[in-house]
């Protein structure tokens, strides 16, 4: 089967003015120095793949730190133009104005062809028969402040346009029990493993619980068992009460109680959140940001084996970042005995440029027999 996202076209995303990636497979490593869009590359696809754009932008904004806590939600909405909270997302991290160049993310792959532009514009209110202000595009912002004219964006998928005020992004980091603004029903589930260690097994809760008790709870143990072959049994406890937090315990040999799966390190925690996150992700895309993180080289050819083997088995394409000499062996070696599945894509830097060299399996395995530097 075709992957979900076989092109990747980016302009004025971050660090990317321009990039174009064809060819990717069904399991897909993004390689590169510091600083050459890794980590946006997965946020692009993050916010292309959601239903909500918005509340995607929100939840990167918040992770990156960009946006302080302490902002009163509740200010005048001229204060938003001073700040423009979504300068980072930009190319060149401009001043808001409509004459920025918009944000444009489109792919193409298997039936889904999905395509996203975000620009910022101008607005009016302007009251309906409920009474209810609405936002129109102004005719012009020569006199802004002046005339109450509105900062936002113009958020365009296939499926239609939505405007929104900077003010209202703002408060959806505030209020996040308020409706998310949805564009698009979801064209395939999008889960997402960040680069922050072993994710925290209270959050996996939902995870868990799509799988519990199916034939995927052999599939994760058998992932687990290539750190410690000791490990029997997993489950996930608690939760019930209002202060009660999940936490994923284990079945091991030689222990006659079940222990907390925390117990074991960072590298175990980080696969179950990897392979957990990955037989969620059935029909759809796994990405993984700095795949190597907490996991020792010695394990890393095993667990890329178990990613080819249950991403073709539920058919779910797995895009990884990582910068290590040791993570990309291990991919080769695994991607040459699964022929056209594994694709290696460098980012480089040159000038204002981000570069992408796609290496196929054959081409990957020459570059790591003859040392060529492909991180």
């Amino acid at each position: 089967m075709k992957p979900m996202i076989e092109n990747l076209h980016i302009k004025n995303f971050r660090a990317f003015r321009n990039i174009s990636i064809e060819g990717l497979g069904r399991v897909n490593l993004i390689t590169g120095m510091n600083n050459t869009g890794k980590s946006s590359l997965i946020e692009a696809i993050r916010i292309l793949s959601s239903d909500s754009p918005i509340s995607m932008i929100s939840n990167i904004l918040d992770l990156r730190e960009v946006i302080a806590k302490g902002r009163d939600p509740q200010s005048d909405s001229s204060d938003f133009q001073d700040e423009f909270l979504l300068s980072s997302l930009f190319m060149g991290f401009p001043e808001f104005s409509d004459k920025v160049q918009p944000i444009e993310i489109e792919s193409t792959g298997n039936e889904h062809n999905l395509k996203l532009s975000i620009k910022p514009e101008w607005f009016t209110e302007e009251p309906t028969q409920d009474g209810v202000g609405t936002l129109v595009a102004a005719r012009s912002s020569s006199f802004a402040k002046d005339y109450g004219v509105i900062p936002g964006v113009e958020i365009s998928t296939l499926n239609g346009i939505r405007y929104l005020s900077l003010q209202r992004i703002q408060r959806s980091l505030y209020r996040p029990i308020l409706r998310p603004v949805m564009l698009d029903d979801v064209p395939f589930p999008c889960i997402y493993v960040s680069p922050y260690g072993g994710e925290k097994t209270s959050t996996l809760g939902p995870l868990w619980d799509k799988i519990a008790l199916s034939d995927l709870e052999k599939d994760i143990v058998s992932a687990l068992q290539i750190v410690d072959k000791r490990i029997k049994a997993v489950s996930m406890i608690g939760g019930e009460g209002r202060q009660s937090q999940r936490k994923a315990i284990v079945r091991v040999d030689g222990l006659i109680s079940p222990v907390p799966l925390r117990s074991f390190g960072d590298g175990l925690n980080r696969l179950f959140g990897i392979v957990l996150s990955l037989v969620n992700a059935r029909g759809g895309m796994l990405l993984i940001d700095e795949f190597e993180n907490g996991m020792h080289y010695s394990v890393q050819e095993d667990v890329w084996r178990a990613i080819f083997k249950l991403s073709t088995q539920l058919d779910v394409q797995v895009i990884a970042t990582s910068h290590s000499w040791d993570a990309i062996k291990a991919f080769q070696k695994v991607a040459n005995e699964d022929p056209e599945e594994g694709v290696l894509i460098k980012l480089s830097r040159k000038g204002d440029e981000i570069i992408p060299t796609i290496f196929n399996e054959n081409e990957l395995l020459i570059a790591t027999q003859n040392q060529i530097e492909v991180r």
